[in-house]
């Protein structure tokens, strides 16, 4: 079966994902992650720029900047150098990631610099620091500190240029494939009761409806969600995704 052609971003910018095979912690120990750097300065293009990036135990984000062509080509030689080492060192044989890296086109301002704190706020929201310059393998330090090390000189530029004029604190759209991905199993059951709970509420509060109400009626899906949505936890996205595939249980 031919592969998806990748879509192009007319920014340039892209948000790049690579994962270890089966969700397995590739870059579990600090040596791991060393490594996974060198590689990444090692095979560095002069046409593609790091903006950001975060490694973390079983996979890598980065924000790159440069033609699409030149990023897979990049990204093609940093996992084949990394697979090598990892396979050779962990006295393995077999696949390292997970398919190819994902790259998703950043094609809005509002994007760009959600992307921006998403990366550096992974460490954070899997609760490994409580502040976002203290995980020492993202790009967080380097920005904070002005310390040597993958990002190019044009991002620091860039971003001291510019100015963060969205809230952090919500997903939105475009990075919330990301956001559910990076959550670990039992955070997305939590997700799932906390949703079931909202509902039972709800209902509970208005007892004229039925869950048909909430699925099948605009008014009541849109007062459903201003009610009982928290952004910190999903989306309006995610929200409406997930009632309309809800199935109350007997």
């Amino acid at each position: 079966m031919p592969r998806n052609g990748r879509k192009k971003s007319s920014s340039d910018f892209y948000h790049v994902i690579i994962r270890g095979i089966n969700r397995e912690r590739i870059f579990e120990t600090n040596r791991h992650k060393e490594k996974l750097t060198k590689y990444l300065k090692e095979k560095e293009v002069e046409t593609v720029e790091i903006y950001a990036y975060c490694i973390m135990s079983n996979h890598l984000h980065l924000l790159l900047h440069g033609p699409l062509k030149e990023i897979s080509e990049y990204m093609k030689a940093v996992q084949t150098a990394y697979a090598m080492y990892y396979n050779r060192k962990m006295e393995r044989n077999g696949h390292v990631f997970q398919n190819r890296f994902k790259s998703f086109p950043i094609e809005s301002e509002e994007y760009l610099w959600q992307c921006f704190y998403y990366i550096h706020l992974n460490p954070v929201k899997a609760k490994i620091t409580g502040k976002m310059n203290r995980y020492q393998y993202s790009s967080a330090q380097e920005y904070l500190y002005e310390k040597e090390g993958l990002i190019h000189e044009n991002a620091r530029q860039f971003i001291k240029s510019g100015q963060m004029v969205y809230s952090s604190e919500r997903v939105i759209p475009q990075l919330e494939e990301v956001f559910i991905e990076d959550l670990p199993e039992d955070t997305r059951e939590q997700k799932e009761k906390i949703f079931r709970k909202w509902i039972e509420i709800y209902l509970e509060e208005h007892p004229d409806l039925q869950l048909w109400d909430l699925q099948k009626l605009p008014e009541n899906r849109k007062n459903f969600a201003e009610t009982m949505l928290d952004p910190r936890i999903m989306s309006r996205k995610e929200l409406f995704r997930r009632l309309d595939k809800f199935r109350q249980q007997g």
